[in-house]
C-alpha cells in the first residue's frame, strides 16, 4: 500500500515537473520572438538591414529557438506517455475556451500512423502543421482611411447644395434673386451573410476544432465582401444600393500606356485635384501586378529613380488589392465614400433548422450601408493593352 501512494506521489511530481519545465521553455521560447520582431519592427522603422551586432544576436536567438523546439516536444511526448488522459483534457480546455473567447495555445507533436500494408509506408511519421489560412491578398478596407461607423440605426442623409455665383450690379441697381439648389445623399443599408452547414461527424472527428476555423472564416468573407464592393468596377451579385465609386467609370476610364508612365500618374491625379480636392488624404488602388510594374519603370531617363518607390507614386501612398481587377488603376480621397454597420452582426449557431441532416448551421447576418458623397473625388485610369501580349 505504502509502495503504490509512493509510486503515484512520484507520478504527480513527474507530471507538475514535466509541466513546469514545458512552461518554462515555451516562456523563453516566447521571448526570444519577441525580441526577432522588436529587431524586425527597427530595421523597418528606420529603412535598412540588421548591422553586425544584430546579426550574430539574431543567429543566436533562432539557434537557441531551434534547440527550444526540440525540448518543447521531448517534454510534450514524456507528458502524453506518464497522462494518456492529457489528449481529452487539451479538447476539453479548447472548447471551454472557444466559448469563452480566451485564446488557447496549443503544440502538436509528431504521432505514428500505422496503415494496412507496406507498400503504403508501413509506419509513417505524421506531422500536423498550422491550419493554413485561406488566400485572403487585398484586404485593405480599413487602411484607406474611409469613415466606418458602426451601430448606425435609421436613415442616414447627407444635405448637398450646389455653388452660386455673385452679379456685378451699379449704385442703386436691385439685384435678382439667386436660388440655392438643394438635394441629399443617403445611405441604404443591404444585408449581408454568409451561412455554413457543418456535419456533426465533422465537428466530432476534428475534436472541435471546425468550429474554430468557421469562426474565423465567416467574418473574413464578409470583409472579403466588403472589400469587393468598394473597390471593384462593377456591381457585386445581389447588390442595389452597396457599390463603390469606381462602379460607372469603366466605360469612361482615363486611357493609360501599357507601361503606365510618371506623367500618367499625374494626370489622373490632377483630375482629381482639379474638382476642388485639397489632395491630403488621397491614395492610389491597384493590382500588386500593377504595383510591380510601377516599381520597375523609370521616373525619367538617366535618374535611376523609379514611378513607385517606398509605396508612394507621385507623393500619394498606394494600396494593393485584386479586387480592383488587373489593367485598373483607381485614385480617390476614401473620406467621401463613407461605409457604417447598420445594428449589430448576428452570428448565430443553429443546431435544429438542420436535424434531418444532422448538421449544425452556422449563420452570420450584418447591415451595411455607403455612399458616394463626391464621385469627383475619385478616378479610374485604364492601362492599355500591351500588343506584345
Amino acid at each position: 500500500m505504502s509502495r503504490n501512494n509512493t509510486n503515484s506521489v512520484n507520478n504527480t511530481n513527474s507530471v507538475n515537473n514535466t509541466t513546469a519545465s514545458v512552461r518554462t521553455i515555451v516562456d523563453q521560447y516566447q521571448a526570444n520572438c519577441a525580441r526577432i520582431n522588436q529587431m524586425a519592427d527597427l530595421c523597418e522603422a528606420e529603412q535598412r538591414t540588421r548591422t553586425e551586432q544584430e546579426n550574430a544576436e539574431y543567429e543566436a536567438l533562432t539557434r537557441e529557438n531551434a534547440v527550444l523546439q526540440m525540448r518543447m516536444q521531448a517534454a510534450a511526448a514524456r507528458h502524453m506517455a506518464q497522462n494518456p488522459n492529457a489528449l481529452a483534457d487539451a479538447n476539453r480546455l479548447l472548447r471551454d475556451n472557444m466559448q469563452e473567447g480566451r485564446q488557447t495555445q496549443i503544440m502538436f507533436t509528431p504521432d505514428l500512423v500505422m496503415v494496412a500494408d507496406g507498400t503504403s509506408g508501413g509506419i509513417i511519421p505524421l506531422n500536423i502543421q498550422d491550419i493554413l489560412d485561406p488566400l485572403t491578398e487585398g484586404l485593405i478596407l480599413d487602411k484607406v482611411g474611409l469613415p466606418m461607423p458602426t451601430g448606425l440605426a435609421g436613415d442616414y442623409v447627407w444635405p448637398t447644395y450646389e455653388a452660386v455665383e455673385a452679379t456685378i450690379a451699379g449704385e442703386g441697381v436691385e439685384l435678382t434673386d439667386t436660388k440655392i439648389n438643394m438635394s441629399k445623399l443617403t445611405a441604404q443599408p443591404q444585408r449581408v451573410g454568409v451561412a455554413i452547414p457543418v456535419t456533426r461527424q465533422t465537428i466530432i472527428q476534428t475534436q472541435g476544432i471546425i468550429e474554430t476555423i468557421v469562426k474565423r472564416l465567416m467574418p473574413q468573407a464578409v470583409a472579403m465582401l466588403l472589400n469587393k464592393v468598394l473597390f471593384s468596377t462593377t456591381k457585386a451579385t445581389g447588390a442595389t444600393s452597396l457599390v463603390g465609386p469606381f462602379v460607372g467609370k469603366a466605360a469612361t476610364a482615363t486611357a493609360m500606356s501599357a507601361t503606365p508612365t510618371f506623367a500618367d500618374f499625374v494626370k489622373l491625379k490632377a483630375a482629381v485635384l482639379a474638382s476642388g480636392v485639397d489632395g491630403t488624404n488621397l491614395c492610389w488602388v491597384m493590382t500588386q501586378a500593377q504595383k510591380a510594374i510601377a516599381e520597375a519603370t523609370p521616373k525619367d531617363a538617366g535618374s535611376g529613380i523609379m514611378v513607385c518607390e517606398q509605396d508612394h507614386i507621385a507623393g500619394i501612398p498606394v494600396f494593393c488589392t485584386h479586387y480592383i481587377g488587373e489593367g485598373y488603376i483607381g485614385l480617390g480621397d476614401w473620406r467621401y465614400q463613407p461605409m457604417g454597420l447598420f445594428g449589430d452582426i448576428s452570428f448565430i449557431v443553429d443546431p435544429y433548422s438542420q436535424a434531418r441532416k444532422d448538421a449544425v448551421d452556422f449563420v452570420l447576418n450584418c447591415n451595411y450601408g455607403t455612399t458616394t458623397l463626391r464621385p469627383e473625388a475619385f478616378a479610374l485610369g485604364k492601362v492599355a493593352v500591351d500588343p506584345g501580349k
